[in-house]
């Protein structure tokens, strides 16, 4: 076998006390573990391939983070391979796997690194006696599979094996969270507020937009929250405005009186749970068409949190929004999506260029409000988000900060 190719495990001893990784109980990884379990079972499944990625605001690791506790840091990819009989292991970038802090983080001891993670899958498919096996693939995003080499490497060496995807079947297992996973989206939502509050209180006119970025990204990383998280932001003026969407970056822009300030931030605690959130604010009194857009946006918002309930469905939150093209604008974002990444794999509802994904939502479910009305030329708009956890008789919201405008 090539250096190219070769599989590297740490050879010496491992004590992963000594690297205080953020973690979830040992119970905890094992209801993880017996869903999956049940779930091959459930599907007549021998294996499957989990996939994790970087992409997303490093959003694509979930799953693999979800069962193993790791995130990569350069990886384009990883897996964790689990198979109905055995357990599983864990396929990281060969650097990494060299390196004990990094597979500290992993609840799964059998941790393997390969400049090509495809060489490790292969090798335990082989292992495990799976050559005619029916194997699961679980990619870590919408549109975004495993790599075309992982596939061509698969084919040729199990031509007589059976791949299906199953992404969406998959993240159905989550979808009701434990009590340990909603204690980490009551965190993000702290975390979330409190970047909202610091840019309520920093944030002048005359300073500058990277300014704006700057008192998130401060707060975040002082919160204890991770980065890179998702920051979506931006200054417009409510009198000549020039986009109604916020921005992943900031441009050479200097924050004016007259301006509405949109937030949309994926505050994101050490675990790696996000709760998104978001509140208008505005320098000075609203334009009449600011104000307009305001009303729709509030209105909008009170009546698809009324609706968020056990047993709502995508057609019932669509309605709730629907005062929002009533009022002449539009839905540029889904009004109730999921906490998970990807968005989608909960409920993804209310966008004009994306059908709904329904689920009938159940005590425990989580899911993210956002209000985002423009105009049809998205050169004005408006923003409020925040996320919510399903009860047994509506919805709580993780995120404190009322649901009002701020002026400054």
């Amino acid at each position: 076998m090539s250096t190219t190719h070769k599989i590297i495990r740490y050879e010496h001893e491992l004590h992963r006390e000594d690297y205080p990784w953020p973690t979830f109980s040992a119970a905890e990884f094992a209801r993880r573990h017996d869903l999956v379990r049940g779930f091959l079972a459930d599907n007549d499944l021998d294996c499957l391939l989990i996939s994790g990625t970087c992409a997303l605001w490093e959003r694509g690791w979930a799953n693999v983070r979800w069962l193993s506790n790791f995130i990569g840091t350069m990886e384009l990819d990883a897996y964790v391979i689990f198979p109905r009989e055995g357990e599983p292991t864990l396929a990281i970038l060969g650097l990494n796997a060299r390196l004990p802090d990094r597979i500290a983080r992993s609840v799964i001891p059998d941790v393997r690194g390969a400049l090509n993670t495809s060489v490790i899958v292969v090798e335990r498919l082989r292992e495990l006696g799976l050559e005619s096996g029916r194997i699961g693939i679980v990619r870590p995003a919408p549109w975004l599979s495993i790599p075309a080499d992982h596939h061509a490497a698969l084919a040729e060496a199990f031509p007589r094996a059976r791949f299906a995807e199953f992404s969406d079947e998959f993240w159905k297992l989550r979808l009701v969270l434990s009590d340990e996973e909603l204690a980490c989206l009551e965190e993000a939502g702290r975390i979330g507020d409190c970047a909202v509050q610091a840019v309520i209180d920093n944030l002048r006119p005359g300073m500058a937009e990277r300014d704006l970025f700057a008192i998130i990204y401060d707060t975040f990383a002082r919160e204890g929250g991770e980065i890179p998280t998702m920051v979506l932001a931006a200054s417009e003026s409510m009198y000549h405005p020039v986009s109604g969407f916020q921005r992943p970056r900031p441009i050479d822009r200097t924050v004016a009186t007259g301006d509405v300030l949109l937030l949309e931030l994926g505050a994101r605690e050490a675990h790696g749970y996000e709760a998104q959130t978001g509140k208008p604010i505005i320098f000075g009194p609203p334009s009449p068409e600011c104000e307009d857009l305001l009303d729709v946006m509030f209105t909008a918002y009170q009546q698809v949190v009324a609706a968020l309930k056990p047993g709502c469905t995508a057609k019932e939150l669509r309605a709730a929004g629907q005062v929002i093209v009533d009022r002449g604008y539009q839905i540029v974002a889904p009004l109730v999506h999921g906490v998970f990444n990807p968005i989608d794999a909960g409920p993804f509802v209310g966008t004009s260029h994306r059908p709904d994904k329904d689920i009938v939502l159940e005590p425990n479910m989580a899911c993210c409000v956002e209000i985002h009305p423009c105009t049809a030329d998205v050169r004005r708009g408006v923003f409020i988000g925040d996320t919510f956890v399903i009860t047994p008789d509506g919805a709580r919201s993780v995120n404190k900060l009322p649901p009002v405008l701020t002026q400054l």
